[in-house]
């Protein structure tokens, strides 16, 4: 794959940056002993070097000094944070330092030269094929238009004090959904750590947020990828977290929309919710299309489920006139099912099969498996493993007796195989 193909909008804390120019450094930790009488040195490794990264990149446009702002409190925020590197993909990083720099000769330019450091563990989308990289790139090409999309909806410009304190509440309300969506999750090390220092940062900065619209989308964008960074959690589990946040929904208006100012109320409430809703599906379907599904038939319903949520969500927003969210969530939906179909091919299929007398569930294994391999697996599937596997998926009471009389759920032993007749 060319190197083209390979790179990434750069970002920290959701806030996008263009990149000039990056540089790595690493190595190891070696010591040199030197002893008397002795010509040659004793070398000792004591592992790697922590590694760094230099990033000179910059913010332009009309609104450059919003992108600045943006940048700027995304780097003085307290913790790890999530970057979005160019060359090396999704990690936890903490930032050393950085220098920001504008001239007058170079009018809506904001020049960054930023130095972050790993935090001890990369957070990065599972890759276990190349089939997951249609719902990556639809994913990330979502995100990154959806903080520029809200900041043209929403503002309190000349707004009543009511607005204000609406949308206040709607944003204090994403918190509280994401905190229950990270006890799913649970999580630890760094990305907890940015998790939690994200959570604390948007509550207690809403009120100047609200002024800034775009550092507003892209600190609400931030706590979303810090949620689906944690790593705790099974598959189902990961799933019905970022499920939580795209079903959310603010409480009610109190107060009927008659006048400009409640119409205003509702249109910031709309646009918070979207913002939210977006970044939340697009996160979804990018773990939906990473993750490592045990058969096609559980790989399909997954996909059928995130699908329905998507048809939904674009139906909404189409009928609120909203075409660029619609087709957002549209080409979301199709980029998972892109990947489910290329991904099938790999997987194993679920059969059932009703046995005629009681048998252990080694015996069944070896009977229907033998000698055959996953080709799925990196390393030989023992038969003590695949009759674990018959075991729990099937919750039988007894590994030494598989119930005769009714249907047992079955995994094909390696894809397009056949298994034996029982």
């Amino acid at each position: 794959m060319a190197w083209r193909d390979q790179y990434q909008q750069g970002s920290f804390r959701g806030a996008p940056f263009r990149t000039e120019s990056e540089e790595r450094t690493g190595g190891r930790r070696v010591v040199s002993h030197e002893f008397p009488g002795r010509d040659d040195p004793v070398t000792e490794d004591l592992g790697a070097r922590a590694k760094t990264f230099s990033i000179d990149c910059h913010v332009i446009g009309a609104e450059f000094m919003a992108a600045r702002d943006a940048l700027v409190t995304a780097l003085e925020a307290a913790g790890p944070g999530l970057l979005v590197h160019p060359q090396y993909g999704r990690m936890m990083v903490v930032v050393f330092d950085y220098a920001c720099s504008t001239t007058t000769d170079e009018g809506g330019i904001a020049r960054f030269r930023i130095t972050f450091g790993e935090a001890g563990q990369a957070v990065a989308a599972p890759v276990a094929s190349a089939a997951g990289d249609d719902s990556q790139a639809a994913a990330d090409a979502v995100i990154s238009q959806a903080p520029e999309a809200f900041a043209a909806s929403f503002s309190i410009d000349a707004a009543a004090s009511f607005v204000e304190d609406s949308a206040t509440s709607v944003v204090r309300g994403m918190g509280e959904v994401s905190q229950l969506a990270a006890g799913l999750r649970g999580g630890v090390g760094p990305a907890l750590r940015a998790f939690e220092a994200g959570l604390s940062f948007l509550p207690a900065n809403v009120t100047s947020l609200l002024r800034a619209p775009l550092s507003l989308a892209q600190s609400i964008t931030g706590l979303v990828l810090a949620v689906s960074a944690l790593s705790g959690g099974g598959r189902r589990t990961r799933l019905q977290s970022l499920e939580m946040l795209v079903d959310w929904e603010p409480a009610e208006m109190e107060a009927p929309v008659r006048t400009p100012q409640r119409a205003l109320e509702m249109a910031n409430r709309t646009a918070l919710t979207q913002l939210f809703r977006v970044v939340s599906a697009a996160e979804l379907v990018r773990t939906a299309g990473a993750l490592d599904y045990p058969s096609y038939d559980e790989a399909v319903a997954v996909r059928d489920s995130v699908a329905e949520r998507l048809d939904r969500l674009a139906l909404a927003a189409a009928d609120r006139g909203d075409d660029a969210a619609a087709d957002a969530f549209d080409r979301l939906r199709r980029a998972l099912a892109r990947d489910i179909a290329v991904r099938g091919a790999s997987l194993a299929r679920l059969y059932q099969l009703r046995l005629s007398a009681s048998e252990p569930a080694l015996v069944l294994a070896h009977r229907l498996y033998g000698g055959e391999t996953d080709r799925r697996a990196r390393e030989p599937v023992t038969l003590e493993a695949r009759a674990a596997a018959i075991v729990a998926r099937n919750g039988i009471a007894h590994p030494g007796f598989v119930p005769a009389g009714i249907d047992i759920e079955l995994l094909t032993a390696a894809p397009g195989s056949e298994v034996r007749a029982a």
